[in-house]
């Protein structure tokens, strides 16, 4: 399970402007696994994809486990499947209902194994960092699944101008929109001292990531719960255009 070395809080916002809120999260201390989706889609279709979305992984996810632990040898295969299941499962239940049709949503996951290993997935611009106080140093190890991120890589467009660009909401990738998928995986070590955060567009759109650094580092002696409070203001306080949800977790040893 989640060790008493491990901190971790989350916390979420309607924002200023959105009539309800789409993002979704799933916390399982015994198995380990970390998720937020943000919901897309007409009426109240954003909503049930995302529910639906963390319902549907986690509940795969937990079935695959052995004594509180997912065999690390077939964790990217078991998030795999898992993201292939929940795309069907949003597919299906948005053809029942025209009001829900090509409802959607992101998504972020990430599973902590037994050795601290981050094993980590996503499909669309929810997005997972790591923050390291001490070298000062925000890195995002997810991939953007979008119009602008595309053109990016390709090196069309510069990184500064990909933050304003007007397409820039534009998804490649979300769970439900297509028959088929192609979700970015990548594993890495999760270190004593380091902060995860898993966070919805709703906070980057709002903060750059420079100052999203700052926030960690200016309430770094404070519990993961504070810095989340904090995170959420500042993106309301910024406009607060859309959802925002966080979650933020602390390696304490």
């Amino acid at each position: 399970m989640l060790s008493n070395n491990i901190e971790i809080s989350v916390h979420t916002d309607i924002g200023k402007v959105r009539a309800n809120n789409e993002d979704s999260t799933y916390i399982n201390r015994e198995s380990k696994i970390l998720m937020l989706a943000d919901g897309i889609g007409g009426h109240n279709g954003g909503e049930i994809a995302s529910k639906l979305a963390v319902e549907t992984i986690s509940k795969y996810l937990t079935n695959q486990i052995e004594d509180n632990i997912i065999k690390e040898i077939k964790i990217d295969n078991y998030l795999l499947q898992a993201l292939n299941l929940a795309n069907y499962k949003i597919r299906i239940e948005g053809s029942y209902d025209p009001s829900l049709h090509n409802m959607g949503t992101t998504i972020v996951l990430c599973i902590i194994s037994e050795s601290n290993n981050l094993h980590i997935a996503n499909i669309g611009d929810s997005r997972l960092y790591i923050i390291d106080i001490q070298k000062e140093k925000i890195s995002m190890l997810t991939k953007d699944h979008t119009l602008v991120d595309n053109q990016d890589r390709e090196e069309r467009i510069s990184k500064e101008y990909a933050t304003k660009h007007p397409l820039r909401h534009i998804l490649t990738q979300a769970l439900g929109i297509s028959e088929q998928i192609n979700p970015y995986l990548t594993n890495c070590k999760w270190h004593q001292g380091e902060y995860l955060l898993l966070c919805s567009d709703g906070l980057t759109d709002m903060i750059y990531e420079n100052e999203i650094l700052d926030i960690f580092k200016n309430n770094y002696k404070k519990k993961c719960d504070q810095i989340c409070k904090s995170l959420v203001e500042k993106a309301n306080n910024n406009g607060g255009f859309d959802n925002v949800t966080v979650i933020v977790s602390r390696r304490n040893a």
